[in-house]
């Protein structure tokens, strides 16, 4: 009988003490029961940068927790992104992932890379997604793409077009463009970033860039640049009367997305809690009103449906990485 009591009494000293070791609330706190890091791997002002910020409103009005942005900036979000791969898998630190980030990147950097963008990461969904839109100085004696081609074509050499780097996605959707088009012959001028490769268009320093649709609205309503087309498989809500390439019969799409994910290993309870409140954040009318400003499509895919996207663009960017001399084989 005594020997029973010890062994009860030290069994229950034990459980408690166990107990005691664990943070207040690990077993029993529901998801999430504190503020969630939501990393913005590019400088404040952009596409991700934005959404990420209507996002962390609404989700945080939306679950009673403080969503909180952090941009961290640099080698073109791969910073901001390896540091969410490190973090703990546990829902609360998550990234604005693009595919800049997660499909251009794997083959632009290479082994630099310090990330798998399939190993390293829980896909939680494909948010939206926004058009890239070729536009054009007016002093081109075009109206359209198949015009723009035919020009080009018959002065082999004469056409610039500008982008925000090597390698970036506006580079890679006008190499797509001029490959598409037939190897079309035009000079590169790679600028430090967006916004001078739109000046130099806007000056004339060069024919052409490639922008995203709610930059070139706009430019294109004040009659400082032409649309000739839409990289993606459908019109631009924003820009209705502006046909795809496709359409033109000039066979590719370039069209750019916002995803959100976290670490590699995180619950599946909590990945599923955290799409089903994410897409209810972005579904609600107020949110897509918002980001329908800036040109963004809500999507709000399934955790499997980001991942679809991942394999199938990995290997069309990286195409465009090689095709484009930003990276050897």
């Amino acid at each position: 009988m005594v020997d029973t009591l010890r062994r009860q009494l030290l069994g229950t000293v034990g459980a408690l003490a166990a107990s005691r070791a664990l943070p207040a609330g690990a077993q029993s706190a529901p998801f999430p029961s504190r503020p969630i890091r939501l990393i913005v791997p590019h400088a404040p002002g952009g596409n991700s940068d934005t959404f990420g910020r209507i996002l962390a409103l609404k989700l945080g009005e939306r679950i009673n927790q403080q969503v909180v942005v952090e941009n961290r900036p640099g080698a073109g979000g791969t910073v901001g992104s390896a540091l969410v791969a490190k973090s703990p898998p546990d829902g609360y630190t998550l990234v604005v992932a693009d595919n800049g980030t997660h499909a251009i990147a794997p083959t632009l950097y290479g082994t630099k890379l310090s990330y798998d963008v399939f190993k390293d990461f829980t896909p939680v969904m494909l948010a939206a997604t926004f058009p890239t839109v070729i536009v054009i100085h007016p002093s081109v004696a075009a109206s359209n793409a198949k015009e723009f081609v035919a020009l080009a074509k018959s002065q082999p050499g004469k056409f610039t077009y500008s982008s925000a780097g090597t390698g970036n996605g506006s580079h890679l959707v006008l190499e797509m463009f001029r490959t598409a088009a037939g190897g079309l012959d035009m000079v590169h001028v790679p600028y430090k970033g967006g916004a001078p490769a739109v000046q130099a268009l806007l000056a004339g320093e060069v024919q052409l860039t490639a922008v995203s649709g709610n930059t070139a609205l706009p430019h294109i309503q004040a009659g400082k640049v032409r649309a000739i087309g839409v990289a993606a498989t459908e019109r631009s809500p924003a820009l209705p009367d502006v046909p795809t390439f496709i359409e033109s019969g000039i066979l590719f799409e370039g069209g750019s997305w916002l995803a959100i994910m976290g670490p590699a290993g995180i619950p599946d309870d909590i990945a599923t809690k955290l799409n089903q409140e994410i897409a209810a954040t972005l579904r609600q009318p107020e949110t897509q009103e918002r980001l329908a400003k800036i040109g963004l499509i809500v999507v709000a895919s399934s955790p499997s449906g980001l991942t679809d996207v991942l394999q199938r663009d990995v290997p069309k960017w990286g195409k465009a990485v090689k095709d484009s001399g930003a990276v050897s084989d």
